[in-house]
């Protein structure tokens, strides 16, 4: 295949397709000017588009529905809402995307990203009896919009960024946007106090706002290097011969299980600090910057240890780690430390784990997809990742509502709760599916690769 693009369809590791030696300067192998623009306006367009990804995993959110009077348990639901959609709208989207071009799909839901959360924003001065169904409305329609470019954004990027560059690539771009929501978590913490007005979290939840609607600029930007395929083929056709690529669907259901059992635990995180603990609104969110400021670091150090060692080492290290942290979060009366300093650090661990094993995941997905119908592939794969994080979210907050767990319970003599009972789950099925990492190709297979320099 040519510069932008791997054979997938040959038998050689994911390890050898994103641990290559780097080409020297000069060489075919050297980003096109056309690429260096598109890989630019990606890492620009993230960096503002960020800011709404990231209101849910620092906290924001979580905090702004609460404050609309939202119970616990519908506040999870609302959190994973949009990566429901994401799991029911991806595949069939990508479908057409294939066909009639990724791009016009994707600069409309860039758009319909922006005024769902115009629609959240504004919930905050409507009557209660109905702010509740407008944040809901919202937080849908950033869902559907966040499906139609999702669709296609991998696909997208596939010609754009050469293979041997994409580990540093994922983990540059990343790194920026989540430094980018690190240093808007903190202007937020300094906003919020013990009971911030709704005006505040308006005020913010419309910085996010002008931040999406930058992002559709950029993203207009990125090449379409690939014209659409409007073959006369089915959805079930283009699926049966995505599943026979070798290794592809056993990896999609390693990436499924690891995004169920681990992706809600910093909404759990957030739920035993306000509620439990006692936080303030603005130790919370700094619990969030937290783990924003570990997915920093978990990028940029994931993105070169995949490019230098491969993907198999990022992913053996994340699964056994994940298991560790939600152990001793749940550990955490037993430990003679301050409390916000203990689980800051906790935080602080489990947004590098995130980070390293998301970064993992699109590289080895990248390494394996077909040539053909690169839309559906990746959808494939995406659908089964925000399956797993919708279903990380609905699992807790059904047993929540439900009440299938104490109030109080005890573990080694400190007393829990309902929120540490599900982050106990989420830990035991961890540590429990380490069978599931042979589901991983680059796991399996021995490397056939010199690593390189950093």
């Amino acid at each position: 295949m040519n510069i932008c693009h791997m054979n997938t369809t040959q038998s050689a590791a994911p390890s050898e397709a994103t641990a290559q030696a780097a080409p020297a300067a000069g060489s075919p192998l050297d980003p096109s000017p056309l690429q260096r623009r598109g890989m630019r306006a990606c890492i620009l367009g993230q960096g503002f588009g960020c800011l709404a990804h990231c209101s849910f995993s620092n906290g924001l959110l979580l905090l702004f529905l609460t404050q609309l009077g939202i119970s616990s348990a519908s506040t999870i639901t609302y959190l994973a809402l949009p990566n429901m959609l994401q799991a029911v709208l991806l595949l069939p989207l990508a479908f057409l995307a294939d066909r009639v071009g990724m791009k016009r799909l994707g600069i409309p839901g860039m758009v319909l990203t922006a005024l769902g959360f115009l629609g959240v924003t504004l919930a905050a001065s409507l009557d209660a009896s109905v702010s509740h169904g407008v944040a809901f409305g919202g937080l849908t329609l950033y869902g559907l919009g966040w499906g139609l470019y999702g669709a296609s954004w991998f696909a997208l990027l596939s010609p754009v960024v050469p293979a041997h560059m994409r580990g540093r690539f994922f983990g540059t771009m990343r790194f920026v946007w989540q430094l980018a929501g690190l240093l808007f978590g903190i202007a937020c913490s300094f906003l919020l106090s013990q009971a911030a007005p709704a005006y505040t979290y308006q005020i913010i939840l419309g910085v996010i706002v002008v931040g999406l609607a930058i992002r559709v600029y950029f993203y207009a930007r990125i090449p379409e290097l690939e014209p659409p395929q409007p073959k006369r083929e089915s959805l079930l056709e283009r699926m049966g011969g995505i599943v026979r690529a070798p290794g592809y669907a056993s990896f999609c259901c390693y990436a499924f299980l690891i995004s169920l059992f681990t992706f809600n635990a910093p909404n759990l995180f957030g739920l035993v600090e306000k509620k439990t603990l006692h936080f303030s609104d603005g130790e919370v969110v700094w619990m969030g910057n937290l783990l924003m400021l570990g997915s920093i670091a978990g990028y940029y150090v994931g993105g070169k240890a995949i490019d230098r060692w491969g993907t198999k080492s990022v992913f053996l290290l994340c699964h056994f780690a994940f298991a560790g942290v939600l152990a001793a979060f749940l550990l955490r009366g037993l430990v003679p430390l301050p409390m916000v300093g203990y689980l800051g650090t906790l935080n602080l661990l489990f947004g590098m784990l995130l980070a390293a094993s998301n970064v993992a995941i699109s590289t080895e997905m990248l390494a394996l997809i077909p040539a053909e119908g690169k839309s559906v592939s990746t959808a494939l794969c995406m659908t089964l990742v925000a399956g797993g994080q919708a279903g990380s979210g609905f699992f807790a907050a059904a047993g929540i509502e439900l009440g299938l767990f104490r109030e109080s319970w005890s573990l080694l003599g400190h007393t829990l709760g309902v929120y540490d009972a599900l982050l106990m789950i989420y830990g035991v099925m961890v540590f429990v599916m380490v069978v599931a990492l042979g589901l991983v190709p680059s796991v399996l297979r021995k490397a056939e690769w010199a690593p390189r320099g950093m």
